[in-house]
């Protein structure tokens, strides 16, 4: 029988696309493999359009519920040099950045997505019961799969929504891996959802009434091999200084961190979807909480469509830059941001209340193209604008209810 390995490149966007390539083929191990950028959204023009994908051998794994089956992913280049629009380049640019100074990230990404089943699903709720949850044997195949292929599982188990549920990861060290990670996941997540008659959603809100798919995710940041997050009754100095610099950057990262429509519809319809800019101690109403524990902090606003690598590198960045420039963020807020009224509120900054306001915020600040990368960065900002043109000239179904009878 014939091995396979399925080499997976991640585009801007996040989504993934998959060469299948007999295991036996030597030279794309050695050499990697020419592709046409060109016909992958975004990454390259057509008369650019000659890249060398390469296999990052770190994430070659065994599929363990197929045989004589491989993962791996790609990473991609231009004559020679790491293309600058691959996201995954990226990540491993800011992991660079981090030894440079001394340090390794640590990261712990929580994914969250709806699952629906051909029979639909009841009235679930938070930690349902596995009796009583028809999503219970697919999120367990699934992090058993994920284990297997040696990626760290903390827990799953049924989030707030109907047929919502959370995968979360363990302590993964650099930025590139976490991203890997949270890559094979979603990659995963949909290919057993399939072979067991479900369906799977990112979307950050699929109904107004219901909770939204955060990625919240937590980090510290090790040097040699201490945690510098970490404090008694409080968080480090460094720490502080992380979360100013996260807080500085976050509304201009917005359309990184929630890059769709739809994810404004999420932060601002409450349910514990973080809007305004504060941080706190064990506080979920802040878009930055330090946990019980101390030992690290967790960015609370970014959300499941997401591309992973742009958006924890873009966090982790934003923090380093509030280390180098020693940005102290203003004091923890110890109360509940949900109980405030609207006049109250106004006291705090707040993220964009839509994609195209994301974008503008982006685009008024020199934060996120610095990061990024001119041509990664303007590509990035064309899609987007053109996802809000179409967005503006399509009809919803809301318009045809509301309107169709006129």
């Amino acid at each position: 029988m014939n091995e396979w390995v399925y080499a997976n490149l991640t585009d801007i966007e996040g989504r993934i696309h998959t060469i299948a390539i007999p295991k036996n083929y030597e030279s794309f191990f050695k050499n990697g493999l020419g592709i046409d950028g060109s016909s992958i959204p975004g990454f390259a023009s057509v008369n650019k359009s000659d890249l060398v994908a390469k296999p990052d051998m770190g994430t070659y794994v065994k599929i363990p519920w197929r045989e004589n089956e491989f993962f791996v992913l790609l990473s991609t280049y231009f004559s020679g040099n790491r293309f600058e629009k691959d996201p995954k380049n990226l990540a491993a640019k800011v992991d660079a950045e981090l030894q440079s100074m001394g340090y390794t990230a640590v990261l712990r990404p929580e994914m969250e997505y709806f699952v629906t089943s051909e029979k639909g699903e009841g009235n679930t709720h938070y930690f349902d019961p596995p009796y009583a949850d028809e999503t219970f044997e697919y999120r367990k195949a699934v992090s058993e799969y994920l284990m297997e292929m040696n990626i760290p599982i903390r827990y799953h188990h049924h989030e707030n929504a109907t047929g919502q549920i959370e995968i979360e990861l363990l302590w993964i060290d650099s930025v590139e891996r976490t991203a890997d990670y949270a890559t094979y996941t979603k990659l995963v997540s949909r290919w057993i959802a399939k072979e067991m008659g479900m369906q799977v959603s990112y979307i950050p809100k699929i109904s107004h009434e219901l909770a939204g798919n955060g990625m919240h995710v937590h980090l510290f940041l090790k040097k040699d091999g201490v945690n510098v997050f970490k404090g008694e009754e409080e968080i480090s100095q460094e720490a502080r200084y992380f979360i100013g610099g996260v807080m500085e950057h976050i509304r201009y990262m917005a359309a990184i961190t929630n890059p769709t429509i739809t994810s404004y519809k999420r932060l601002c319809g409450g349910l514990e979807a973080p809007r305004y800019i504060a941080w706190g101690y064990r506080n979920r109403s802040t878009l930055i909480r330090v946990p019980a524990r101390m030992k690290d902090i967790e960015v609370r606003n970014t959300d499941s469509a997401a591309n992973p690598y742009l958006a924890f590198s873009l966090i982790v960045l934003a923090g380093l830059d509030g280390i180098k420039k020693k940005i102290e963020p203003p004091a923890p807020v110890d109360y509940d941001l949900y109980s405030l009224s609207p006049a109250e509120l106004r006291e705090y900054p707040s993220l964009p209340s839509s994609l195209e306001e994301a974008i503008e915020v982006m685009d008024s600040d020199s934060f996120v193209r610095d990061a990024l990368g001119s041509e990664l960065y303007d590509t990035f900002v064309d899609m987007k604008r053109k996802e809000i043109e179409e967005f503006r000239l399509a009809i919803t179904d809301w318009e045809l209810k509301k309107y169709g009878g006129l």
